[in-house]
């Protein structure tokens, strides 16, 4: 049984090298230092995620960035590292593992392989998994879960990290997505099917551009958490903290537009932070909590990974707002996890302001709307309200959010609501939360009227 919710940030600190067009810069400092992984601790996370220029890939590990990241890491207090080993990704993609068309000959030789890859670090202070492939589509899963249940074999107190896809590209999703919601719910009961994993993660990126939220987003919550009630695993996600960006050159080699993530505001991750927190989830992750350093240009067009300022913190190290809002907003999250833990997801509705439906507002677009009754009322004034219902043997735990804007508004327009919220005349022990906190709130016969800014909410426990 769970006692404390989790946290940790892709793109953990870099060498603070970068290249562009074959030439390495460096902004001056190696920032995989202990000093540097304290920060990163500081904001509230307590797993430390190694990837990309941080992987390893079966060289000397003394000398590795790898256990120089492990090192530094475990010095700063992070204890529990994961290490991403490329090897072990690439077994993911192989059609046949076992047998005479695999790429091993027999179970043993398998076995044996993923043991003499993990010798290196599985020993080392801090280690605590390793990740394996990164949003799998379906036709890897019979691979990816034999690596699983080999690791599992070999190592039973592993961790192994694995996040999977969400609505964004259908046809990775199983061979017939015309129905976009059948297709994820069928994706994610063929991963537990055969990897045996006793959780599901996913990540979703709302925030898009012209401050627009995603019609995606909503959808592939409800999808999870309905997932996860049914198989009894737990809920993980991965939440956006940054702004991606892919630019189009014209033939005079100037800008002329693109597709990104907008950068987010302080709402933005109250927005999602309290929908995962509604959806039951247990663990949360960011993308990206360093701003990720590689760039890429081709004949036709400018890649950034990442647009600086955007995330944790800068390309060169500094700090941005985001840091300190997220910092803020996990301590909340903590004071409040005990509260959260007590229980379990159940169902999810939506209510609209009169006249209003799905319809008019992006994010909800394509939203399930077949929750059924909702055992509370809720009157809006403006705007959509999501409710999630949470449950246990001693009662339940109601989330109130304003997730609404109209479509294509932007930020100076999301506006404020009044919720009319009834709970019953025969309602009498009942519990208020509100960013972490226990609050007062009077009941004249079961009804009270809250204000909620977007993204904001307001939690509802009502003991039996």
């Amino acid at each position: 049984m769970r006692e404390h919710f989790d946290f940790y940030g892709y793109t953990s600190p870099t060498a603070g090298k970068y290249y562009l067009a074959g030439v390495e810069y460096f902004y001056g400092e190696d920032f995989r230092s202990v000093k540097r992984y304290k920060e990163y601790k500081d904001v509230g996370f307590n797993i430390l995620l190694l990837q990309h220029e941080n992987s390893y890939s079966g060289e000397d590990f003394e000398t590795s960035a790898c256990n120089k990241c492990m090192t530094n890491g475990y010095a700063a207090g992070l204890d529990r590292i994961i290490v991403s080993d490329s090897r072990l990704k690439d077994l993911c993609e192989e059609k046949v593992l076992v047998g005479e068309n695999g790429k091993f000959k027999t179970e043993e030789e398998f076995l044996q392989y993923l043991d003499d890859c993990t010798k290196p670090y599985r020993d080392r202070p801090g280690f605590f998994g390793v990740q394996l492939f990164d949003e799998p589509p379906y036709w890897m899963f019979e691979s990816y879960g034999k690596v699983y249940r080999g690791l599992k074999k070999i190592l039973p107190n592993i961790f192994l990290q694995c996040n999977l896809l969400n609505y964004i590209n259908p046809t990775l999703l199983c061979k017939d997505p015309s129905d976009r919601r059948k297709a994820l719910t069928w994706y994610y009961n063929d991963f537990l099917d055969k990897s045996g994993m006793d959780y599901l993660m996913t990540d979703e990126y709302p925030f898009h551009k012209d401050y627009r939220i995603s019609e995606f987003s909503l959808p592939v919550y409800q999808v999870m958490a309905e997932v996860c009630k049914a198989r009894g695993v737990e809920f993980r996600m991965v939440l956006q903290s940054t702004s991606l960006a892919h630019f189009i050159l014209n033939k005079e080699g100037t800008i002329e537009g693109g597709v990104n993530y907008r950068r987010l505001l302080e709402k933005d991750m109250y927005w999602q932070m309290n929908l995962a927190m509604g959806f039951g989830c247990r663990e949360y992750s960011y993308y990206t909590y360093f701003t990720k350093v590689r760039f890429n240009v081709r004949p036709d067009d400018l890649m950034l990974d990442g647009v600086d300022g955007s995330a944790f913190l800068t390309r060169d190290g500094s700090r941005t707002k985001l840091y300190y809002y997220t910092k803020r907003i996990i301590k909340e999250v903590k004071a409040f996890e005990s509260v959260l833990l007590k229980y379990a997801y159940d169902n999810s509705y939506l209510f609209f302001e009169e006249g209003k439906g799905a319809q008019d507002f992006n994010q909800t677009s394509m939203a399930i709307m077949d929750g059924g009754e909702c055992p509370i009322d809720v009157k809006v004034s403006e705007g959509v309200v999501l409710v999630t219902r949470q449950c246990s043997d001693t009662g339940c735990l109601y989330m109130v959010e304003n997730i609404g804007n109209l479509k294509d508004t932007f930020a100076e327009d999301y506006q404020k609501m009044r919720a009319k919220i009834s709970l019953g005349k025969d309602v009498k022990n009942v519990k208020f939360y509100k960013k972490g906190k226990e609050i007062s709130r009077k009941l004249k016969e079961g009804v009270f009227t809250e204000r909620l800014d977007v993204g904001e909410a307001i939690f509802i426990e009502i003991i039996k």
